[in-house]
């Protein structure tokens, strides 16, 4: 059986690096396949099984996406409220729709929308009819950056976009979740510690800061703040002994009472305690996953059957498959189950052996599964977040039993009486804040050494794989190997650590939405040129897009950074920048960034053409324009000017503004790029960098008609136009030739992420 299971699941993973679906034909072939040998080779038909069953998900949602019409109008939608708010502006929330245009879907719709000043406050559980402008999963994609298109495929939502302010917005039903208003009672009391307490009483993280993500991804207890599967084992823990012990008293005083099976009662209501305190935390994924592997625990136990770890863990394992196929897409899923299978393997290697409790022997059981987790989670997590937490173990040998039976216990207790007894919920919630302060306080002392967490280079997932089996196989009994020859698998590793020079220079015009970023690299060293917008919401291109992928790439120290000029969509994200990473130069219109400047940067010569003076013109035609030459190669980055400004600069530089690469002006406005000015570049490669079905409608098609026209002329490729909302971000790669690499094609090419 498990290695049925085990051919299901490995099937079933196969689907994360498919670049494309399977069509239809191929699904019903394959049916065929299993019919006729199902019997004679049972293990390839699961195998197939798992193939099928993960590309008739695919399909399925697909098939749910919103019709053309319906992204490309203003829509009147109903549905509810299905995510937790806690705030009455700028709010985004998901909505679980039933109607659109009056119309009832036979099949509900999850979206995603903001709305920027609803008339009420909007609450989880509620029932709205609104007007929506809607768009289709799309986000960002850089490297190094979250994939905000994938995450919304894992959460099986089908479109984002805004409510618009009109009469037709109307609240049809009031009724808020009890979680809402446990949240809402919570929030009322205004503790200074809210953030963490509401993560670990409700598991809502909304209320969680960028800096607070940063501190618990540095300190390695993520895990800890919120509900997930180590609560609910504690919840089940204690549920299960005092239904224990109430039982056991009610029998020994009612013999009637004798025929009732102890070990089923309290299982039965532990499982029911632990099933309201999962619809808490909202039913998120993680809690369910737990609560399901309790289930299958408590199910194996009570069937007298003895199960190895290994096999409820495939059983738990195919369960999630087939009941939530799509939190395979999540990193969650797989840190979960990772350190799942890493306490399983703790325990089959280390065994405890002695029968009567001790607590040297827990505290030393605690301390094992501690420090082999953070050895074997460190190349999961160092490939995801490209870091080392060197302070994770010690930090969480005191965290883990300090929340779970300190914090976490009054939490609960205090949730519990918050409707009851709320003076007293005042105070236990009092408790707690001072006691998160404080370890707030140590925890931030602790990240202040300088060794605490290490930044590493992106490297490859097969580079940390291998990391991760040298791992394994070091902590396995002796074998026929010896150890010493486990060196070579972490030699990949190391030789992504040297600094190397490069003969090559790169550039890669990142995908910032409807703005524009360019980043340039040599030898470990960067330049950047504008650096994308910033919004009120406190979301930024910085945050988002740049320090993630100067991170990847190892770059600590920022060169040169050049600003074209002070329109928020090229210079909104210069103080969140100037916050994350050191930079030695900033250069801008108001000082050298003009006609005439020059400097020489790793071998690559820098010249601006314009502007002459900026306190000529206009914003927009004061921008920097910038050329980068390295050997034949060359980059043009024109900022947004206006035909006007290339006529000037046709007539003043001509030949001399030829490049291989251009980045279209202003985004592909209709108001720039000239047929003069491009048949005068006679650029190779054009990039537009825009944001994805902006309003403004750019590239504008009589542009993109332009451009092709001279590529026609020249005999260049049509497909060397590219855009930003369409490709991510595009990388070029520049010696005697030119390489092209772009993020959806190229570099995460995978069908989920990219639909």
């Amino acid at each position: 059986m498990d290695s049925k299971l085990f051919s299901f699941i490995a099937a079933a993973i196969t689907s994360l690096i498919w670049t494309h679906l399977p069509s239809i034909f191929s699904i019903i072939f394959l049916i065929i396949v299993i019919l006729a040998f199902a019997k004679r080779y049972a293990h390839f038909a699961c195998f197939l099984i798992g193939i099928i069953w993960m590309a008739s998900v695919g399909h399925w949602q697909y098939s749910l996406q919103l019709p053309t019409e319906q992204t490309s109008l203003p829509i009147v939608i109903l549905g509810k409220v299905t995510t937790l708010v806690h705030q009455h502006n700028d709010v985004r929330f998901n909505l679980k729709l039933s109607h659109i245009n009056a119309e009832k879907l036979t099949f509900s719709r999850n979206i995603r929308v903001s709305w920027r000043n609803p008339p009420w406050l909007v609450q989880q559980g509620q029932i709205l009819r609104l007007e929506v402008k809607l768009k289709p999963p799309h986000g960002l994609a850089n490297e190094g950056g979250f994939n905000y298109q994938q995450w919304l495929f894992s959460k099986n939502i089908v479109a984002t976009g805004y409510v618009k302010n009109n009469e037709i917005n109307q609240l049809v039903e009031d009724e808020i979740t009890v979680r809402q208003a446990l949240l809402n009672s919570l929030l009322a009391l205004e503790l200074e510690q809210v953030s963490w307490i509401a993560a670990l009483s409700l598991g809502y993280r909304g209320l969680l800061e960028q800096d607070d993500w940063l501190l618990v991804q540095q300190s390695g207890i993520a895990h800890l703040i919120a509900i997930s599967g180590l609560h609910l084992a504690m919840v089940a823990s204690v549920s299960y002994f005092l239904f224990s012990w109430l039982i056991a008293g009610l029998v020994s005083r009612f013999n009637r009472l004798h025929l009732i099976n102890l070990h089923l009662m309290a299982m039965v209501l532990t499982l029911f305690t632990t099933f309201i305190y999962s619809s808490i935390a909202g039913f998120s994924l993680p809690t369910l996953r737990a609560w399901l592997m309790l289930v299958i625990a408590s199910l194996l136990f009570l069937s007298s059957h003895n199960v190895k770890a290994t096999r409820q863990i495939l059983i738990g394992f195919t369960s999630f498959l087939v009941l939530f196929p799509l939190s395979i897409f999540g990193l969650s899923f797989w840190l979960s189950f990772s350190a799942v299978s890493i306490i399983c393997f703790v325990f089959w290697r280390w065994p405890v052996t002695k029968a009567e409790f001790s607590v040297s022997t827990v505290f030393l059981s605690m301390l094992r599964v501690q420090l082999c987790l953070t050895f074997l989670m460190l190349p999961i997590v160092a490939w995801q977040f490209s870091y080392v937490s060197i302070v994770s173990p010690l930090v969480n040998l005191i965290a883990v039993p300090f929340v779970t039976l300190c914090i976490l216990p009054l939490c609960l207790m205090a949730t519990l009486l918050i409707w009851l007894y709320p003076e007293l919920a005042k105070l236990m919630f009092a408790w707690v804040d001072y006691l998160i302060e404080k370890s707030m306080e140590g925890l931030n002392a602790t990240l202040d050494f300088p060794w605490a967490a290490i930044e590493l280079p992106a490297m490859p997932l097969t580079v940390w794989l291998q990391v991760l089996v040298g791992f394994v196989l070091l902590l396995l009994p002796a074998f026929v190997l010896s150890k010493k020859c486990l060196v070579v698998l972490v030699i990949p590793f190391f030789s992504y650590l040297l600094s190397r020079q490069d003969s090559h220079w790169q550039v890669d015009v990142l995908d910032v939405g409807q703005g524009t970023s360019v980043l340039v690299t040599k030898n470990n060293q960067a330049l950047i040129y504008d650096v994308g917008a910033s919004y009120p919401s406190g979301f930024n291109m910085a945050d988002s897009v740049l320090l993630p992928i100067l991170r990847a790439k190892g770059i600590r120290v920022l060169d040169m950074l050049v600003i074209s000029h002070g329109d928020n969509d090229h210079a909104g994200s210069l103080p969140y920048l100037e916050k994350g990473t050191r930079i030695l130069h900033v250069i801008t219109t108001a000082d050298l960034c003009r006609e005439g400047y020059q400097s020489i940067w790793q071998d690559l010569h820098i010249e601006a053409f314009w502007p002459d003076d900026p306190q000529k013109h206009s914003d927009n035609n004061s921008s920097c324009v910038l050329k980068i030459s390295g050997g034949s190669k060359s980059v043009l980055l024109p900022g947004d000017i206006d035909k006007g400004i290339e006529k000037v600069l046709i007539e003043k530089y001509g030949s001399d503004l030829k490049a291989d690469v251009l980045l279209a002006p202003h985004h592909g406005s209709n108001t720039s790029s000239s047929l003069n000015f491009i048949q005068h570049v006679s650029p190779g490669y054009v990039v537009f960098s825009q944001g994805f079905m902006n309003r403004w409608r750019f590239p504008r098609p009589e542009v993109v008609a332009r451009y092709q026209q001279v590529f026609e002329e020249n005999n260049i490729p049509q497909q060397q136009i590219y855009s930003t909302s369409e490709t991510g971000q595009v990388s070029f790669t520049l010696t005697e030739t030119i390489q092209v690499r772009t993020y959806r094609k190229d570099i995460y090419p995978y069908w989920y992420a990219n639909f």
